[in-house]
C-alpha cells in the first residue's frame, strides 16, 4: 500500500493549490474519524538508551529547521498495515521517508492483549493523532506535524489512474491463498515482467510469504515486504511524474484520504513542493531487528541507529557521540605510546 504515499506527499499539496475552491469544508471534512485517546508508553528497558542524552544536539537541529513532518498510514480496518514517516524540507526540496515496520515493538499501559505491543495496533486504540505521538516517541521526540490516512480502495484508484505500474515478479513467482479473508484473497503472479492494475498492485504489496507447499516466493516477513514496496514506489512515482497529471491523480484518490492538514497549510507547503525532483527523494527503513518475545515476533528498533539516522536527515552532528569517540581514540593512542 505504501507505493502511492510518496506521490501523495507532493501531489496532494499541488492539487489543493489548483483546486482550493472545491474544499470549502476542507478543514473539517478531511479529518480522520477514529477517536483520539492519549498514549501512555510502558516503562521498558528497550528505550533506556534515550536517557543518556541530556544536551540534545538533535533537538537543537530540529528547532533550527524548517522541515515539516507527516505520518502516512495505509489502513486495513482498525490497524495500520503500512506506516511511513515523511520529512519535507522546503528550503531545498528534499523529501526523506522512513518506513516503519508494522510489527515495531511499542508497549502501552493498559494494553496487554495479543498483538497490542505492536505499533500497527495503535491506530485502532488511539486514532491517527495517537499514531503521531507514538511515531514521534520512537523518533527521539521529532515532531510529527500531520497525519494522512488512506484505504486499499484509495491505493487501487491511484494505480488505475496512471494506467498501472510496471514490475518484474521475482522467480519462482508469488502464490498465496486465504479463504478466510473477505472476500477470499488469491495471489497468483508467475515470474516475469507485468503491469499491475490497482487490485493486483494491492495484492503485490500485501504479499509476505507463500501458501504452504506452493513453492512461491518468501519475502521473509515485513522487512522483505517493505523493500519490495519501496522499489514499487520508485516505479509508480516515476510513471506518475512522466504523465504530468498529478492534480488529476490526487483528485481520483481524494475521497479515500483523511488528514489534519488545513487548507491554508496545504497551500503554503504546496508552493514549495511543486519543484521537487526524484533525485531529492531518499527512502530508508527504521533500523532494528526481528526477534521473538513472549511467543510473538516483534521488530525492535535500534534506538542508537535511529538517532544517527535522524541526525543525518537533519544535517546535525552528535557532540555526545563525537566526545565519546575522541576519548576512545585518545585512550587507544595512549596505550600505544
Amino acid at each position: 500500500m505504501k507505493y502511492f504515499l510518496k506521490i501523495f506527499t507532493v501531489a496532494f499539496l499541488v492539487f489543493v493549490i489548483l483546486f482550493s475552491g472545491v474544499f470549502l469544508a476542507f478543514n473539517t471534512f478531511m479529518k480522520d474519524s477514529q477517536a483520539y485517546v492519549p498514549v501512555d508508553r510502558e516503562e521498558d528497558e528497550h528505550f533506556a538508551e534515550e536517557e543518556i542524552y541530556i544536551e540534545d544536539d538533535l533537538q537543537r537541529a530540529v528547532v533550527n529547521s524548517n522541515r515539516v513532518n507527516f505520518v502516512l498510514l495505509g489502513l486495513e480496518g482498525p490497524r495500520s498495515d503500512s506506516i511511513m514517516f515523511v520529512s519535507f524540507d522546503p528550503d531545498n526540496g528534499g523529501l526523506d521517508i522512513i518506513s516503519i515496520p508494522r510489527d515495531t515493538y511499542y508497549p502501552r499501559v493498559g494494553y496487554e492483549g495479543l498483538g497490542k505491543k505492536k505499533i500497527n495496533a495503535v491506530y485502532g486504540d488511539h486514532g491517527a493523532e495517537g499514531v503521531k505521538e507514538v511515531v514521534s516517541d520512537i523518533l527521539w521526540g521529532i515532531p510529527v506535524d500531520y497525519y494522512v490516512t488512506v484505504t486499499y480502495k484509495g491505493a487501487e484508484a491511484i494505480v488505475n489512474s496512471i494506467g498501472g505500474v510496471p514490475v518484474t515478479i521475482p522467480s519462482p513467482g508469488m502464490y498465496y491463498r486465504d479463504d478466510y479473508d473477505n472476500p477470499p484473497l488469491v495471489i497468483n503472479f508467475p515470474p516475469g515482467p507485468r503491469v499491475l492494475n490497482g487490485a493486483d498492485a494491492v495484492k503485490f504489496l500485501r504479499y509476505r510469504k507463500p501458501s504452504p507447499g506452493s513453492g512461491g516466493l518468501d519475502r521473509h516477513g515485513d522487512l522483505g515486504r517493505i523493500k519490495a514496496q519501496q522499489e514499487f514506489i520508485q516505479a509508480a512515482l516515476e510513471k506518475a511524474l512522466k504523465l504530468g497529471n498529478i492534480p488529476g491523480l490526487v483528485a481520483t484518490s481524494f475521497r479515500h484520504v483523511r488528514t489534519d492538514i488545513t487548507l491554508q497549510e496545504a497551500m503554503k507547503y504546496g508552493k514549495d513542493a511543486m519543484g521537487i525532483k526524484m533525485s531529492n527523494v531518499t527512502m530508508r527503513t527504521l533500523p532494528g531487528e526481528d526477534r521473538y518475545q513472549g511467543g510473538l515476533s516483534y521488530f525492535f528498533h535500534s534506538v542508537k541507529e535511529t538517532r544517527e539516522l535522524l541526525l543525518d536527515i537533519y544535517g546535525a552532528r552528535d557532540e555526545n557521540t563525537e566526545s565519546e569517540e575522541i576519548n576512545d581514540m585518545e585512550t587507544v593512542m595512549d596505550s600505544q605510546r
